[in-house]
């Protein structure tokens, strides 16, 4: 493990949010890989002061829906209450002794404290499974289904006496026993909880290897998964999976690893924001707490089972991950409370335009120029006089984008600031000069010189940059008081690419 000291102003990625959605082929590395570049690029950058708790956009982020057969799998329900069990699975069972639980022929539950702690299943069971594996199922099939959990089996333990084979699996804090007969065929079934072993610092049995640790905050695998499948979800929805190789700015650090850096860095942000607001007293309401609750339970409800099992998420824990982040958008608005919210019209100011282009082909001397010339002459004197610029333009224009709105110095980035300046002059229904830029001729057409919607949601965007400057100055020196201790050997082990 390395340590540093956190010292971040905050830089909260909005993952998949806001994000246009394009697509890398395989191989495609030329000008669809410019534009992810970008995109990402500016993804980054733009939140870079920006503080967004991810309440709105974390539910519901792990892979499929449970339904339909995932009811009969089992092995998320290790843990949990027997009630449960049989709610979840539609399993009738019966207390046989103390803490031992029934379904005759079918099922074996051990609940000691009322709480799961192991599963069989016998015989006469032909619906549930364990990973997948049903009494019946060939060993070849299970074996296969095993080891992309387990990978290969411990032992093999081999019964004389009832001419059976056992094979013996350990890993993500259960132990499982397979029981084949002699055609090969599952007969028996055994999952198991491993309790922890005292004193265990690096690894917590129910919650995976210790990741990171923010001042006296410990952060176990399952949380960190939690953000960490959050984000692969919606990146990959928006770019596919082949955006985990692309380098977004040329350092030769691809993107995984940038996003692993990107969510140490949120959750970091949190822990801090939460000791911070502790010290304040600054709490949930019951309403609040409420919400969390609400939150996890629905986000919990939509996950499927193997990714509970795999990563180890509870519903408890989901309800820590809402309440942290729903604490720390109470702490920014609270300390933000008083930000200097007043933006004259005239900062804020928006307009919105329509052009024509029309190509010049930068060549001065050619026919096609002048020809080029002509046109724009004849369209001009039509926008004139035409009561629908918007149907002038679309027929004729050169320029896949039609309309822009901007304020000062934000006019389109592809054109020479001659096209800002005669777009300001400009009055609502009024038709610009023919005027130049490198790509050919504009004919700009006022669509309006006062957007209040937009000038609107720039003030709105001024308010909240003030906001975000004085939060982060804030933050930075909390950050100073904590030690950020990160377990970089498990962070690397963790693969999108999976």
């Amino acid at each position: 493990m390395t340590s540093n000291r956190a010292q971040f102003t905050i830089k909260w990625t909005e993952v998949g949010n806001r994000m246009h959605e394009v697509s890398l082929k395989e191989g495609e590395l030329g000008m669809r890989g410019k534009i992810i570049q970008r995109e990402c690029k500016t993804q980054f950058i733009s939140y870079k002061f920006k503080f967004i708790a991810p309440v709105l956009f974390v539910i519901l982020v792990l892979t499929a829906c449970r339904f339909g057969e995932e009811r009969y799998e089992l092995t998320s329900y290790i843990g949990k209450s027997v009630e449960a069990f049989e709610k979840g699975t539609g399993a009738d069972v019966e207390l046989g002794s103390k803490d031992v639980y029934i379904m005759k022929g079918v099922v074996q539950v051990i609940a000691p404290g009322g709480d799961i702690n192991s599963l069989t299943l016998l015989s006469s069971s032909t619906d549930y499974t364990v990973h997948g594996v049903k009494i019946g199922m060939k060993l070849k099939e299970a074996e296969t289904l095993l080891q992309e959990v387990y990978g290969k089996e411990i032992s093999k333990t081999v019964d004389a006496d009832n001419n059976s084979i056992t094979y013996y699996y350990l890993g993500q804090n259960k132990k499982l026993y397979i029981t084949y007969d002699t055609q090969e065929e599952v007969s028996e079934i055994s999952y198991y909880n491993i309790k922890s072993a005292e004193g265990d610092e690096e690894t917590n049995i129910n919650n995976g290897e210790l990741m990171m640790m923010v001042g006296d905050t410990k952060v176990y695998y399952n949380e960190a998964m939690v953000y960490l499948k959050s984000a692969e979800q919606n990146y990959e929805n928006a770019y596919s999976q082949d955006i985990w190789d692309v380098d977004i700015y040329g350092n030769g650090k691809t993107f995984d690893l940038l996003l692993k850096d990107e969510i140490i860095k949120q959750i970091t942000e949190l822990k801090i924001i939460k000791d911070q607001a502790e010290k304040q007293g600054i709490i949930l309401s019951e309403d609040e707490q409420a919400a969390a609750k609400a939150y996890a339970k629905e986000h919990y409800e939509g996950l499927a089972v193997k990714d509970i099992d795999k990563y180890f998420i509870t519903e408890a824990l989901l309800q820590e991950v809402y309440a942290d982040n729903i604490l720390a958008e109470k702490v920014f608005e609270r300390i933000t409370i008083n930000v200097d919210n007043y933006v004259p019209d005239e900062t804020a100011k928006q307009i919105t335009v329509q052009h024509i282009l029309i190509n010049h082909k930068g060549n001065t001397a050619s026919q096609e120029r002048e020809q080029a010339y002509q046109k724009v002459q004849n369209l001009w004197e039509q926008a004139k006089e035409t009561e629908d610029f918007r149907t002038l333009a679309e027929a004729n224009s050169e320029a896949e984008i039609i309309e822009y709105t901007f304020g000062r110095g934000e006019g389109p980035e592809e054109y020479s600031d001659s096209f800002e300046q005669a777009a300001f002059t400009l009055k609502t229904g009024e038709v610009s000069n023919i005027i130049s830029t490198d790509y050919g001729w504009h004919i700009l057409y006022c669509v309006t010189d006062f957007n209040e919607d937009a000038t609107i949601q720039v003030k709105e965007d001024i308010i909240e940059q003030r906001g975000n400057k004085m939060f982060a100055e804030l933050y930075s020196e909390w950050s100073t008081e904590y030690d950020v201790v990160v377990n970089n050997e498990a962070w690397n082990a963790i693969s999108f690419k999976e």
